[in-house]
Order: structure tokens, then C-alpha cells, then sequence
């Protein structure tokens, strides 16, 4: 039997990578490292020398063996499982998360109290109220520990008594609040057409999608009544309201290969969140090839790779959904919840696993109106994954793909737990390809955060807000990216700066590595700022960590020029921020340190408002003495 590399390699335009299935942290390799890793781990350090010395210097291949055992040293590759993780693995996380109602013709309250008294009234359908009422308590019933939780309406063609909807909205995450959950109800319309539907979409099917986290925002779920026969656009601020806690989503669920120009027509119509619902299609159309399927999804991802290297951020699931996991270095051995954390409600009142999987009786679980479930059926789904599929456990993406969508493999092979081989081919082609074109992304400063954060639009500031701001932000922060290391270790080295020494690390030597690394895994509880001009160029840096006290952070500031420090302008628009944060009401006390050595800067934040609180005598180590370091505070309390 071929044995399960531990390393897996692959090639993607023209470059070549290395990944660690368990971990899924990746890199780059050059030739060298790349004939490394094909011995490298299961070989010894002598059987490597001994088998590439005759093409390699001994002392080249010392140094790449050396890095990859760091890198095994920090538990980035070939983590070994402890006894409990692998047990813990097997374990099924219980509790309800999320729940899908389909609401279909459901009567509103009115109707269904008069049909009570209508002649040749067989039978009386639970009102609208009456049925998400009962789906309510069935996600919170069900929900146990979990605490993040989200229902969703679905309607197909149109939306029908919206006003209610959004009261029904409302009520949930009222409800959800009082049972102490954060909840999240959202409302989705398929089965549709755009007035004026470009080429690019023609064939295909679309559905929109408003998600509430905000009892008074779940009133704007009547803009969805407008979404039939609007164009593009339209539909865009439709969805994408500006008032916070209501987030705006497009759908669309290809039904043939020829999707590749999709995402560009909705980016100009102005949509900052798209779903390419690749699982609907799937489902929908189980035979279609799915390599030319990926081809589109393809031809999409290029398009989306140049507007974040232009760093125009949008959301384009799934890609973003797996560069985010690839991000935060979080991999999955399941990634379909259906049957444990999610189950749907069919227009009867029928429960399922899932959304995909609603009407098909087979997989029926109970019903709302009798209140019952068939628990055993609903723990065939505790195998799904890619811990217990046959095929996934020899496949190097089964923690990236998480053993797939049991919707997509119950259409494809009947069984939904046997995936399609082509399907998995497919699969693997496109997340390989979305790793290393990841590695390209985040070396060119694009941040991942904002693809997933600011997606929400707040209120709009006036003209005059916007144009003041304009004139006073002479400076600007962004986040320290991948692409800094080079320039932030020049800065670091040999420097005698509070901001380098007077910290847990305290060293004045840093590799262009570790600060490669700080900036795809940042310290959770720090936030990291480049300081930067008009025009882009790096001057500085802004360091953030919170204390315990509620309000209260410590900062650290930095600048490569001391010039700098003395510039009207750059006080001016650090001023500006400092305002800004007032504002935002985060922060009530910041505490800043200033060594000796620091005159610059000790200038500079006295001009900005800051004030000496006193000196920490002794407190920093330097060129075999003892020095002091000076404490500064700035109040934003009035």
C-alpha cells in the first residue's frame, strides 16, 4: 500500500510549494528545498547528505534542513497528535447553530384566523407566525452550549407579507437575547431575474440575502419586496443599506461552466459580498463535468486576484472563505454541519439535516407540528467528515476541504458519504491553486481581515465630515504586512527604541522571517500599525495592546526619522487619530513609553497632548547599565 506523504508538494504556475496536510501551513520551496522534502522526514539527515550531495553543497543542505526543523520546532509542520487531540477529534460538537425555514405559501396571521370560519375548509395551515414561532424554539431548544446562532427565511420568487417578516426578525433576536445568545436572523429570496440580466448571468440562477443582527435593523427586510424586476444595481443598495447591523449578500448558483465573467458584472453593479453557491450547483446538476466547472471558477478567481492586488476588497465566497481559513490557520476535519449543528424546516413543517437536503423524504427527521424527532436518524450524520470517509483520510486537502457537502455527494453518487472521484479531483485542483496564489497575495499586502470585516455599511458621514477628515489626516495607518519584513527588520536591528527594547522580547536582532510570520499569525491581543504618509511611504509604527482595566492600553510609537517627530504636519494628523479614537470611545487611558535616548520623541507626544505620569526607575537593560524609562499618559475623558 503507497504510504501517506506527510509533506505534500505540488507545483503551481511555474513555482513550487510544500504544505502540511494536519496544520495546513504552506511555503514556498526553491529547487533545493524542493529535493529536500522529497526525502524529508521519513529519511534520516545522513540519507538525505547522502543522496543529494553529488547536486547540492553539504552545507546548503545543513541550512534547509535546519529551517524545516524550525519550523518542526514551532509546531508550524509535522505536529505530532497528542492521545487526547486525536480522541477530542472524533468527538461530535453538539448543539443546534444554525436552522433554515423555508416558509413557502405559509398564510399570514389574518388569513389563517379567517379560514377558520370559510366553507369547505378541509384543513387550516399553521400561520406564518405560528410556524417561525415554533422553528425559534426549536433553534434555541436545540442549541445547547453554542452560543453564535442564525436563522434563516427563505422565499422563493417573491416576498410576500414583509413587513411581518421583519417583525418575525425582530422577535427572534429579541428572544435570542433574553436566552442569552448572540443571534443573527436573516432573510433569503431565491428564484429571480434582474431587470436588464447581463450576458455573463444569463442560464444561471440568483438569490439574495439580508442578514439582521439588530432588532430595529430587521425593519429593512421590506427592501427585499423590491428585489424582483430591479436591475443590478438597484438590488445592490437595496440589500446593502446603510444602517448598521444589516449585511447584504448576492447568490448565485451556476448551472453551466460558462460563469467566469459573473463576479466582474456583479462588482460593478456594486455588491461587496458574492456567493458562488458551487455545492446548489452542483446538487442542481449533477452532471456536470466538474472540471469544467472549476475552469469558470477559475477564470472568477482571476479576476477577484487582481482587484485585491488593487486592494479593492470584496467578499467572493468560497474563495474567501478558504483564504481566511488559510489566514487564521484554522483547518477542519468537518466543514458540513448538516444533522449536528444545522437543520432546515421544509412549507410543511418537516425538519431535515439541511437546506440542500429538505424534501427529500428519505432524509426527513420529524416534523414541527407533532414536536417529535427521530433522533437515530439524525446520527447517521455524526460520521460525516473527512476523519471517517474512506477516501479522505488519503487525501492531502481533507483539512482544508473538511470531507465536503453531503449535498453534493448524495447528488452525484447517491450516497452522502461517498464522495464523486471527479468531484474530489476538482476539489483538490482548485484549493491547491488557491494556496499558492494565497502565498502571492499576502507577499503583495493584501489583508484578509478586510475582505471579511467592514462588509456592513455604517451611516454616511456628511460632505463637510468627509472633506474636514481629508484636510486633517495628514498621515495614515494600515496594518504591518508580509511585505514589510524586509523594511522592518532594517528598522529593528541594532535599535535602541522603547519600541523594540521595552517589551517581553527585548532583543535588538530580528529575521526578515519572524517578522514574516507576526504578520500572517499577529498576536491576538496586539494590533500593529504602519504609520504612513499621503502618498503611501512608510515613516513609522503604532503598537496597541489593551490592558485589564476596561478603556485602558499601553501603546508603543516609533519613527525612522527623527526629523519626523519635530513635523507640524505629522503632529497634526497623529492628533487627528488620537481624536479619531476618542470618537470611536474604545480607548479612555493610553500609557506610552519614552527611554532616555528619546528626546524626539518625548517632544512630540508633549505636543500632541500627552503628559508625563512618572518614570519607571531601572527598568530597561542597556549596554551593561540600567536606565530609566519615562511613562507618558493621555486621557480621552473630558
Amino acid at each position: 500500500m503507497r504510504t501517506i506523504p506527510l509533506l505534500h508538494r505540488f507545483e503551481y504556475g511555474g513555482k513550487r510549494f510544500a504544505l502540511d496536510p494536519e496544520t495546513c501551513f504552506c511555503f514556498e520551496c526553491d529547487a533545493i528545498s524542493w529535493d529536500v522534502l522529497g526525502l524529508y522526514p521519513e529519511s534520516s539527515v545522513n540519507a538525505v547528505f547522502h543522496a543529494l550531495e553529488s547536486r547540492y553543497d553539504r552545507k546548503e543542505l545543513s541550512e534547509v534542513i535546519g529551517e524545516l526543523e524550525w519550523l518542526r520546532a514551532t509546531k508550524s509542520i509535522l505536529t505530532p497528535p497528542k492521545a487526547a487531540d486525536v480522541l477530542k477529534a472524533f468527538e461530535v460538537e453538539r448543539g443546534l447553530k444554525r436552522l433554515t425555514v423555508f416558509l413557502g405559501d405559509a398564510p399570514s396571521e389574518d388569513t389563517a384566523r379567517r379560514a377558520w370560519f370559510g366553507r369547505g375548509a378541509a384543513a387550516v395551515p399553521a400561520s406564518l407566525r405560528e410556524r417561525t414561532r415554533d422553528a425559534v424554539a426549536l433553534l434555541l431548544n436545540r442549541s445547547g452550549t453554542q452560543k453564535d446562532l442564525e436563522l434563516e427565511f427563505r422565499v422563493d420568487g417573491s416576498l410576500r407579507n414583509p413587513e411581518l417578516i421583519g417583525e418575525i426578525c425582530a422577535q427572534a433576536i429579541k428572544m435570542a437575547r433574553l436566552a442569552g445568545k448572540k443571534f443573527a436572523a436573516s432573510v433569503r429570496m431565491d428564484g429571480f431575474s434582474p431587470a436588464k440580466t447581463p450576458k455573463a448571468l444569463e442560464g444561471h440562477a440568483f438569490g439574495v440575502r439580508m442578514r439582521f443582527e439588530d432588532t430595529a435593523a430587521a425593519a429593512r427586510a421590506h427592501e427585499l419586496a423590491q428585489v424582483p424586476g430591479a436591475t443590478l444595481g438597484r438590488i445592490a443598495k437595496l440589500i446593502q443599506p446603510s444602517t448598521e447591523g444589516v449585511s447584504g449578500q448576492f447568490i448565485v448558483r451556476p448551472n453551466h461552466p460558462e460563469f467566469g465573467n459573473v463576479v466582474k458584472e456583479l462588482d460593478e453593479a456594486g455588491f461587496r459580498h458574492i456567493e458562488l453557491d458551487l455545492d446548489a450547483m452542483y446538487a442542481a446538476n449533477p452532471s456536470l463535468d466538474p472540471a469544467a466547472a472549476i475552469a469558470g471558477l477559475g477564470r472568477c478567481a482571476e479576476y477577484y486576484i487582481q482587484r485585491l492586488l488593487q486592494h479593492h476588497y470584496f467578499r467572493l465566497d468560497p474563495i474567501a472563505w478558504l483564504f481566511h481559513r488559510i489566514y487564521t490557520g484554522t483547518p477542519v476535519s468537518r466543514s458540513d454541519p448538516a444533522g449536528t449543528n444545522e437543520l432546515a424546516v421544509d412549507a410543511e413543517g418537516g425538519i431535515y439535516p439541511c437546506a440542500g437536503l429538505a424534501g427529500i423524504e428519505t432524509f426527513r427527521l420529524g416534523t414541527l407540528d407533532d414536536g417529535r424527532m427521530d433522533e437515530d436518524a439524525a446520527k447517521r450524520f455524526d460520521d460525516v467528515g473527512s476523519l471517517t470517509t474512506a477516501p479522505c483520510i488519503r487525501c492531502w486537502a481533507r483539512r482544508l476541504c473538511g470531507g465536503g457537502s453531503v449535498v453534493v455527494h448524495h447528488a452525484m453518487t447517491g450516497s452522502y458519504r461517498r464522495p464523486h472521484e471527479p468531484w474530489c479531483d476538482a476539489q483538490r485542483a482548485w484549493m491547491g491553486a488557491a494556496i499558492a496564489i494565497f502565498q502571492q497575495l499576502v507577499a503583495a499586502g493584501v489583508h484578509f481581515d478586510r475582505i471579511y470585516g467592514g462588509l456592513g455599511k455604517h451611516e454616511k458621514p456628511s460632505l463637510f465630515t468627509m472633506a474636514r477628515a481629508a484636510l486633517a489626516m495628514t498621515i495614515g495607518v494600515r496594518p504591518i504586512a508580509e511585505a514589510d519584513a524586509p523594511m522592518l527588520t532594517r528598522w529593528e536591528n541594532w535599535n535602541e527604541s522603547a519600541y523594540f527594547l521595552f517589551n517581553e522580547r527585548g532583543v535588538m536582532l530580528g529575521t526578515q522571517y519572524d517578522r514574516e510570520m507576526e504578520s500572517l499569525h499577529p498576536n491576538p491581543l496586539e494590533q500593529e500599525f504602519v504609520l504612513v504618509r499621503k502618498n503611501g511611504d512608510a515613516f513609522g509604527l503604532l503598537k496597541i495592546r489593551p490592558e485589564r482595566l476596561a478603556g485602558a492600553a499601553t501603546a508603543w510609537l516609533y519613527m525612522h526619522d527623527e526629523k519626523d517627530y519635530a513635523s507640524e504636519n505629522i503632529r497634526k494628523g497623529f492628533r487627528a487619530l488620537l481624536k479619531e479614537a476618542a470618537g470611536r470611545q474604545t480607548l479612555r487611558r493610553v500609557l506610552l513609553p519614552v527611554s532616555a535616548r528619546e528626546q524626539g520623541l518625548r517632544a512630540f507626544l508633549e505636543a500632541t497632548g500627552f503628559t508625563s505620569a512618572g518614570t519607571l526607575r531601572e527598568a530597561l537593560y542597556l549596554h551593561g547599565a540600567y536606565e530609566p524609562v519615562e511613562i507618558f499618559t493621555l486621557s480621552f475623558e473630558t
